[in-house]
């Protein structure tokens, strides 16, 4: 019961987490971020600090990714963040073949002598799925006031 719960659980974090890849300066930690959608939008004198990516399964919702964005500026020392582009990825895909039986031939000899196939037909069948795995990403820029 107790190895259950734990795999449980190792599969929710593993579905429902979002990753930053980030490259840039760093400064001391801050507790609030400004989010912005275009750079004009920004009043104040400001540097880009440097660029993010932050990746999510596709069971993730852009909110709780944006989330995930800010919390990691915050580690870095961002006053704002511009989000340039979200975007939707294909990281690979799953296959599942179902239903694989072999249907053998089964063959009688004809009154004229002639070799005759009276059921199956020497195939497999089956029924093959393929599915994209996918995950949305939010490019950003991490900004600092002056």
């Amino acid at each position: 019961m107790n190895r259950l719960f734990l795999m449980s659980l190792a599969f929710c974090f593993l579905v429902a987490c979002a990753t930053t890849d980030y490259v840039g300066e760093t400064y001391t930690t801050t507790t609030h971020v400004d989010v912005f959608f275009d750079a004009s939008e920004i009043q104040r004198p400001y540097k880009t600090m440097g660029t993010a990516k932050t990746e999510g399964t596709e069971y993730l919702t852009f909110e709780a990714i944006e989330q995930q964005l800010v919390t990691d500026a915050m580690s870095k020392g961002a006053d704002a963040i511009v989000i340039d582009g979200m975007n939707t990825i294909t990281v690979g895909s799953t296959s599942s073949t179902t239903d694989n039986s072999y249907e053998k031939p089964r063959y009688i000899i004809t009154d004229d002598g002639r070799v005759e196939n009276v059921g199956g037909d020497n195939h497999y069948k089956s029924i093959s799925t393929t599915t994209d795995i996918r995950d949305k990403v939010i490019n950003a820029r991490l900004i600092k006031y002056k």
